[in-house]
């Protein structure tokens, strides 16, 4: 025989439950008042359904709570995918309105200089660095790309000149390269030099004479006696100094275009008004 049944109280103890579930039952009415003996039948049991009604309340509130903590991490990496859509979208927007800037303002400086005949090439490769001393455009021969024409980028700002061409691509060599060399004048004073790219992405505008006048701020364009269309921006003064053991005075310059974020770029392929 099992344990519990040699056990006289808890056998004693089911059969007054018992008893008293079966009076209870028994004496069950609505319509009248409870007995004493029902009344003590019912102060002793009120505290132990208040303890089950208690447990059963908490075990619903649990698995209740498991079920909420469940959905919200459901709900919660919902959003977080959400939220990484959003910013995968706006970064494109992003893109999209810079890319639009950059061709409003190449297209209003080919409205306003009709008297150069450009045309609009992307950059597709760069030398290593951060600064683009070489690099490569997607129009070549077959768009009547020759070497030796002139590179703006979309403001208008020279940029360099045009060194190897292929059929569908050409090579640009820019002002800051070392090898690179542009006769150059002055806006202001008319003085003439020649503005050569030095060893840290700058412009050095050499061959200036002692009386020269530039001053810090002053312009530096193309001059009439460069091989390429005159009044091309080159970038304003900096500095002016002489060169050590020289007669001569030498500028730096300040690029006017950014070697850093290069994009789209304007090759000059001729000037309406001399047919070159």
């Amino acid at each position: 025989m099992p344990r519990f049944f040699k056990n006289r109280q808890f056998i004693l103890f089911v059969l007054i439950a018992v008893a008293l579930i079966a009076a209870m039952a028994y004496t069950y009415d609505t319509q009248r008042y409870v007995t004493k003996p029902e009344s003590l039948i019912g102060a002793i049991l009120t505290p132990v359904q208040k303890l089950f009604y208690k447990i059963g309340g908490g075990i619903s509130d649990f698995f209740s709570s498991i079920k909420e903590i469940g959905s919200l991490r459901a709900t919660n990496e919902k959003l977080q995918k959400e939220v990484e859509r959003l910013k995968k979208e706006n970064i494109q927007l992003q893109e999209l309105l810079n890319e639009n800037k950059r061709l409003r303002e190449a297209l209003n400086f080919k409205t306003e200089n009709m008297e150069l005949d450009l045309k609009l090439a992307t950059i597709t490769g760069k030398n290593p660095g951060n600064w683009f001393n070489t690099f490569t455009i997607d129009k070549g021969k077959n768009e009547g790309i020759k070497p030796g024409m002139a590179i703006l980028d979309e403001k208008g700002n020279m940029v360099g000149q045009v060194t190897q061409v292929g059929d569908t691509w050409a090579k640009v060599l820019s002002l800051i390269d070392k090898d690179s060399s542009v006769s150059a004048v002055d806006v202001r004073t008319r003085d003439n030099g020649v503005v050569r790219g030095d060893l840290n992405g700058g412009l050095i505008m050499i061959y200036l004479p002692l009386d020269a006048e530039l001053i810090e701020g002053d312009i530096i364009t193309t001059s009439d006696m460069s091989k390429f269309p005159k009044g091309l921006i080159i970038g304003k003064v900096s500095k002016v100094v002489r060169e050590p053991g020289s007669l001569l005075k030498q500028a730096v310059i300040e690029p006017a275009a950014d070697f850093e974020r290069l994009e789209y770029v304007f090759v000059v392929t001729n000037r309406i008004n001399t047919g070159k």
